[in-house]
């Protein structure tokens, strides 16, 4: 008889053993969250610009482009240029352009909106454009003779096109914001 116990309970400690198992959850490894669409970021950028009385500066970024972090550094600066940047624009940045690994950092959608917005043309990046609050393309960073793109202001004429185009892309600011801007982007280009 102690054969037949031994065989009833074998397969009574799987059964309580099996389900044991099955209830630890294995470790995971949490996904990093993807980037929120292009689309989404220029709509709540709209949307808040109409509220403020602002417009809306959208520009592309990818992590290898050096004068794309100048582009951000400007505009997210604590002095003054990047608070007068700030308000008077709502400032997105679009992850675009990246390769490899970095492709998932990208915004879904930056690359199509990139391209649509640029029309087509070979720009480089930070290539940038304007809205105004109501959603409506009033300017982009295609500025400079031949229809080339300023990108981020570091020569003395690119810096003369960015302000003056701040004429219209910005027109609460003043002259001398205008001027302060300018001395900023100076400086940081080492005059």
């Amino acid at each position: 008889m102690p054969r037949v116990r031994s065989r009833t309970l074998v397969p009574a400690l799987l059964i309580v053993a099996v389900p044991l198992a099955a209830q630890t959850p294995a470790p995971s490894k949490a996904a990093p969250e993807a980037p929120p669409p292009a689309a989404q970021l220029v709509d709540e950028a709209v949307a808040a610009a109409k509220a403020e009385q602002k417009n809306v500066l959208v520009y592309f970024s990818a992590s290898w482009c050096g004068w794309c972090h100048r582009f951000a550094t400007f505009l997210e600066s604590p002095d003054a240029a990047g608070k007068l940047m700030r308000d008077n624009f709502v400032v997105v940045q679009l992850d675009a352009l990246d390769s490899g690994a970095k492709v998932a950092q990208e915004n879904p959608g930056a690359r199509e909106l990139l391209d649509a917005m640029s029309g087509g043309a070979t720009t480089g990046i930070p290539f940038y454009f304007v809205l105004d609050g109501s959603g409506k393309k009033i300017a982009d960073s295609l500025i400079m003779p031949g229809h080339r793109n300023v990108g981020h202001p570091a020569q003395p004429a690119e810096v003369v096109a960015f302000v003056k185009q701040l004429e219209t892309t910005a027109p609460r600011m003043t002259a001398q914001e205008r001027r302060e801007i300018g001395s900023y982007l100076d400086e940081m280009a080492g005059r």
